[in-house]
Formats: C-alpha cells, sequence, structure tokens
C-alpha cells in the first residue's frame, strides 16, 4: 500500500479538488485533517508474499486480515492515531505460518511514533516465529521510519496459544537505532500481555524497584511487567536543554552513568 493518508478533501460534483489546502494534514485550527470514518481494508488475504503492508500509513485499518506463510506477516514503519477517534490498526486478523511449508516466517514488523497502536482480537497460530510475534517500532530511528520511538502498542484480546510455548510473543524494537529497544510500551487490560497492565523494556531498570513491577523472561522479550498502567510522556517544546524527570521507575543521573538504567 506504499504510502497513504486520506484527507477529508474539498472536491466539487466531479470530484475535483476545490481547496488545495484541504490536502494538508492539519486543518486551519489545528484539528487532525485525516478522513473521517477511517478507510478500512476488509478480508485481505496473502500467501507466500515477500512484500506486505507499507512503509507508512494512517487513518487505514486493517479488518479480518488473514496472513499466511509470509516473508513477514505485516511490514508498517509509520503510523498516527485515527482522526475519528475510534477505529482500530488491526481487528480480527489472523497472523499463520504453516511449520511445514519451507517459505515462510511469523512476524509481524509493525509502526512506531508518537501514537497508540490499536491491535484488538488478533490471533497467531504456527511457527517458526522469528524476532518475535510482534515487534514495536520497525527501523525506528533510521531514515524514513516512524519517530520518536515511544509507541504504545494497546493490546486487546489476543491469542497466543497458537504459537510454540517459548516462542517470543513481543520485541521492543526491531531493526532500529538503540532508542528502538529502549522507548516502546506495550499495554493492555486483559490477559493479553499475560495479566500485566504495562509493560516496558528491559533497558527501563529502574521499573523493577516499583512495587507491582517485575522482570520477565524472554518471552515477553525480557520486558518489565507491572501490574499498574505506564504511559509515555512526550513534550512538544523548542529547545530547551536537557530535562530531569523525577518519579517512580526513573532513576538518578548517577544511576544511569552507573549502568543502572536509563531516564
Amino acid at each position: 500500500l506504499d504510502n497513504q493518508y486520506p484527507r477529508q478533501l474539498e472536491r466539487d460534483s466531479n470530484g475535483m479538488l476545490t481547496k488545495p489546502g484541504s490536502c494538508d494534514e492539519f486543518k486551519p485550527d489545528g484539528a487532525d485533517n485525516g478522513v473521517v470514518p477511517a478507510n478500512v481494508v476488509e478480508d485481505e488475504f496473502d500467501y507466500h508474499n515477500m512484500f506486505v503492508g507499507q512503509y507508512s500509513m494512517g487513518d487505514v485499518a486493517f479488518l479480518r486480515y488473514r496472513s499466511l506463510n509470509n516473508a513477514h506477516s505485516m511490514y508498517w514503519k509509520a503510523s498516527k492515531n485515527f482522526a475519528d477517534g475510534v477505529s482500530h490498526h488491526m481487528k480480527d486478523c489472523v497472523f499463520a505460518n504453516d511449520p511445514e511449508d519451507s517459505f515462510g516466517i511469523l512476524q509481524l514488523l509493525g509502526p512506531s511514533g508518537p501514537f497508540v497502536f490499536m491491535f484488538t482480537n488478533n490471533s497467531f497460530v504456527g511457527s517458526p516465529v522469528g524476532a518475535a510475534a510482534l515487534n514495536a517500532g520497525q527501523h525506528c530511528g533510521k531514515p524514513g521510519a516512524g519517530g520518536p520511538c515511544n509507541v504504545q502498542y494497546y493490546l486487546e484480546n489476543i491469542n497466543w496459544q497458537g504459537l510454540p510455548p517459548n516462542s517470543k510473543r513481543i520485541r521492543f524494537g526491531i531493526n532500529g537505532e538503540d532508542e528502538a529497544e529502549v522507548l516502546p510500551v506495550f499495554l493492555s487490560k486483559d490477559d493479553s500481555l499475560g495479566g500485566a497492565r504495562a509493560m516496558v523494556s528491559r533497558y527501563m531498570k529502574g521499573f523493577e524497584k516499583v512495587e507491582g513491577c517485575q522482570k520477565m523472561d524472554s518471552v515477553w522479550d525480557e520486558g518489565i511487567a507491572c501490574k499498574k498502567p505506564v504511559r509515555r510522556l512526550n513534550i512538544w517544546t523548542s529547545d530547551i536543554g536537557s530535562v530531569n524527570i523525577s518519579g517512580p521507575g526513573f532513576v538518578s543521573k548517577e544511576e544511569m552513568n552507573k549502568g543502572e538504567g536509563r531516564a
């Protein structure tokens, strides 16, 4: 699908554009100009494909997508929150790989950026699993990819039962720069994260000291699972130099310099 960001275009009865400014990302008042309701790709089926997905796409949802024995289950570098406020990036989808077929590997290479990736009612089935079944932040930190890398993946009703027991389910960062392995956050209100409300990177070691948080095994990319909600903080401003933040999960500058964690 290449690069797709449908807008709320102003056109005449012949479909011709009447206001070039309606092609812009934002409206004059600063509101999101993404198409409402979102475009939907329904019932797509990909089999034995080398290239599946897109580089950059927003305000387009996948519904009942099926991936079977592809080189990757989905490829997606950058996206955004939906302008309609209700759509899900991927919903009611199945990602499958038959291990008796010599072609294909089970791994969704997901997008990054300052948004929430809505991943709902999806199932993973089969093997082999690549870097992980669900990877957050393909190429993040590199040119042409989404950034910053602190995307939030919101998982709801995710079925991992079709995977081999010890296969990796999630991964923080994939084929990206260092920050891609540190900044993503996985969130859930059900058992999609093994009962955790949030999971942060193993490099955020300060969270190991927070009550209700614990280090997980390789199935969860050795992430730190917390029973309490954890959220990102983005500050949009001109350059104000270094910003020091204190609170649960954060370590001091001295501890960070000693390798105790990343702030």
